[in-house]
């Protein structure tokens, strides 16, 4: 085709499809569905990009509290995850996924993202449009073309007033892409601005989808957590107090899980946990107190490994989508982590957000059904503050009126939760939705009202009317609902087998017939539900100051000194130990501890503890020439493991400290806590410790033979192999064996904001004076 042909084809093209090319509004084809076929993101690093002051520009936002760099991109810092206020009284914000573009006067911003070999019949971009200005009001432009190296078709301009670019508010925008004969195309996105000091432009999730005619062959995924829901609060599991028919009614079409456990006992923790299929302790954010510092982050988005749900469904060409009340999975909140989702909805009032939700929820799910789509929605009503609306809490007044008037309010928030929580399944069911998505209601974990727990011998703090103080099964046990979609062609049952949170992940994906990723520390539950497995699934749970173990009818639990606060987390070299141990079949509500009375299924159990519960870095000293007498003592830290071969001896000082003898040719091993923690080790003065995979001499040896050794060092990983061994001839050895493990130092304060503080003090984080009775 010749290139005058092919610019008339293109203009005719513009002419017939200019009106809905510069809509912003109006929503694509009524169709069987919406393929996601470029995510435009993801072509940032092949983009082409005229900036002559990306630098100034990019710092000129420094002050911004409400963004941060998108973790798990390219790298690009022009890709962020920025949120802004949308309503202050409903405390709501948004916040996406964007690409960050800045101008002033003489210095405008141009993008040219590829398209590579993309058919675009059928087919039409949306995005979400926001600006921020650092300066005075000015007037600033943007348009996004499709392009050639010869024609260029506009898609979007901010020239109309409908079209106007607005100040920290998301536009949603959707611009039909007309069929044009293009020869390599790209989209261009132009900022230009009259101002002299930089405004930004933020281009937030810009999709190319196609229309088709055919169904989603893949299932939706919604994903539904009720902060704070007890087991015995869902009827369909305990028939007890009748507050759920909404949620019943989900159990009757569902596989429903009458004994599933959460794996830590608070919301951050366990929110990861549950959307990560990963234990706390390896992810490196800290169990123990809100603020996540920065190394923490780094550590988990860098080098922990873990894989949220949401990234694995992203592959497959999902969007993800949050909305609810959980500040712990947004980075620039300070006490969160980012489990990367490209869109979220945050609110947090304690009781109004509930309706909030899921108006957003209902409103969300009419413009994506045509969609694959993973929506996690989060209800946090029944969370500690029990005021419910007036609606809800009265008629439990009269029906319960012997109960006591704090879980009465609780049940009416449960109540409350499950009548909005219906109002999203009926959409669904009038969307089409219901039949083919895999729905989730789970909990982050359950709430103390019994009296016997008021206070926790583990943190020394109140226990009762919140979490996070025990790890009773009490606040441990949660109900676990899924409904797979109707093409798996599955029987409803009740599965009574001890799950666990890890493993709701796994099963997601096995229903769709996805790989589970090798960084999933759960399994499906599928085999349990089609009887073939038979072997019970050990729960090992995590908490402040604490881990537990739960299997063959016991519960063990012991305190820990890792999942604590300085100077409780370093602690000296002695410590006070508590223990517990119950029978759940004699003992269903954990009154009676009988560590005591049966030492033999409590060191059955202890040693269960230690085979389940996570792994440090380890830490290797052998002496291969002769034998070698010696100490080791955590400077920093304690001693989480330590072991030698059967003919070495290793004596006990304290938990920071060990004496050894090592015959020749046998090894100690080691972990400490802080994973990396700087060790003394003492040897005599003639003998040499040779360090790492080179072997090399350790300097700094005092006059009395004591080394001080860091295990961060890089010199000293590795083991040294034995060619380079038999050149050496004397010395004992050390070497550090890396591994992604998550208990680590952390050596600054972190201060939170007060809205933070002041969230943390609503949800009971930070225990205050408690209510009267009404």
């Amino acid at each position: 085709m010749d290139g005058a042909h092919r610019r008339l084809k293109a203009l005719i093209a513009i002419l017939l499809s200019a009106a809905a090319a510069l809509s912003c509004s109006g929503r694509a084809s009524e169709a069987g569905f919406e393929a996601l076929i470029l995510d435009l993101i993801s072509g940032l690093d092949r983009a082409t990009v005229e900036d002559s002051d990306f630098t100034g520009k990019h710092l000129s936002l420094r002050g911004y509290p409400r963004m941060y760099r998108e973790p798990r991109g390219s790298g690009s810092p022009r890709i962020v995850k920025i949120g802004f206020e949308i309503d202050a009284e409903k405390q709501f914000q948004q916040m996406k996924r964007a690409i960050h573009m800045g101008a002033h006067w003489g210095s405008p911003c141009r993008i040219s993202i590829p398209l590579g070999n993309l058919e675009l019949k059928n087919c039409f971009l949306t995005f979400s449009i926001a600006a921020y200005r650092s300066g005075k009001s000015a007037r600033r432009r943007i348009s996004i073309e499709l392009a050639d190296s010869g024609t260029r078709i506009p898609l979007y301009r901010s020239d109309s007033e409908k079209n106007r670019i607005p100040e920290k508010r998301w536009l949603d925008v959707t611009a039909a892409i007309p069929e044009a004969d293009l020869e390599r195309p790209f989209i261009t996105i132009n900022f230009t601005s009259d101002s002299k000091s930089p405004e930004h432009l933020f281009i937030a999730n810009p999709r190319i989808f196609r229309r088709e005619r055919r169904s989603a062959d893949a299932p939706n995924i919604i994903f539904i957590c009720i902060d704070s829901l007890r087991t015995d609060a869902v009827n369909a599991i305990t028939d007890r107090y009748r507050v759920t028919p909404q949620i019943d009614s989900l159990a009757r079409d569902s596989l429903v899980f009458t004994n599933h456990f959460i794996v830590a006992n608070w919301t951050r923790p366990s929110t990861i946990t549950m959307l990560s299929s990963c234990y706390a302790s390896a992810t490196g954010i800290n169990l123990y107190y809100p603020p996540v510092h920065d190394e923490e982050k780094e550590f988990f988005y860098r080098e922990s490994g873990v894989t949220p749900l949401s990234t694995v469904l992203k592959r497959y060409g999902y969007i993800t989508r949050s909305i609810g009340n959980n500040s712990f999975i947004i980075d620039y909140s300070g006490i969160g982590v980012d489990l990367d989702f490209e869109d979220l909805s945050e609110y947090e009032t304690q009781w109004e957000d509930t309706m909030d939700i899921t108006d957003e929820v209902i409103a969300w799910l009419r413009a994506n059904r045509h969609r694959k789509f993973f929506l996690s929605i989060t209800y946090n009503a029944p969370h500690n503050g029990y005021i419910p609306p007036a609606k809800y809490l009265n008629p439990l007044r009269k029906r319960l009126r012997n109960m006591h008037y704090k879980f009465r309010a609780y049940l009416g928030e449960v109540a409350y939760t499950d009548d909005y929580l219906g109002r999203v399944l009926a959409e669904l069911r009038r969307l089409g939705l219901y039949d083919r998505s895999i729905i989730v209601v789970t909990a982050d974990h359950a709430e103390i009202f019994s009296e016997a727990r008021e206070m926790s011998p583990y943190t020394d703090k109140e226990s009762i009317y919140t979490h996070g103080q025990t790890l009773s099964d009490e606040e441990l046990r949660v109900p676990l609902i899924i409904k797979p979609p109707a093409s798996r062609r599955m029987r409803t049952a009740a599965i009574s087998a001890q799950v666990r949170i890890i493993d709701i992940a796994p099963t997601i994906l096995d229903l769709m017939e996805c790989r589970i990723p090798d960084s999933f520390r759960g399994t499906s539950l599928l085999p349990l539900v089609r009887g073939e497995e038979k072997q019970e699934r050990v729960v090992y749970s995590e908490g402040r100051m604490m881990y537990s173990v739960r299997s063959g009818g016991y519960k063990y639990v012991e305190r820990f000194y890792g999942f604590g606060i300085r100077p409780e987390h370093w602690g000296g070299d002695q410590v006070a130990e508590y223990r517990e141990l119950y029978s759940l079949k004699d003992d269903p509500d954990e009154l009676k501890n009988v560590y005591h009375r049966r030492p033999g299924i409590a060191k059955k159990m202890q040693n269960l503890l230690r085979r389940v519960r996570f792994q440090q870095p380890e830490n290797v000293i052998t002496s291969p020439f002769g034998s070698l007498r010696g100490r080791i003592r955590v400077i920093e830290g304690f001693m989480y493991d330590i072991s030698a071969d059967p003919d070495a001896t290793l004596a006990k000082i304290s938990r920071k400290e060990y004496r050894f003898t090592l015959p020749k040719g046998s090894r100690l091993v080691y972990q400490t806590i802080p994973a990396c923690a700087r060790v003394r080790i003492t040897i005599p003065r003639s003998v040499r410790l040779l360090c790492g995979r080179y072997a090399l001499p350790l300097a700094g040896k005092t006059p009395e033979g004591a080394y001080t050794v860091n295990p961060s060092e890089h010199l000293l990983g590795g083991r040294p192999d034995d060619q380079l061994l038999s050149l050496i001839g004397s010395g004992a050895l050390y070497w550090h064996l890396p591994k992604k493990s998550g208990i680590r130092e952390v050596r600054r304060d972190k201060y939170l904001s007060r809205n933070i503080n002041r969230l943390l003090r609503d949800w009971g984080y930070i225990q205050g004076r408690e209510k009267k009775a009404d």
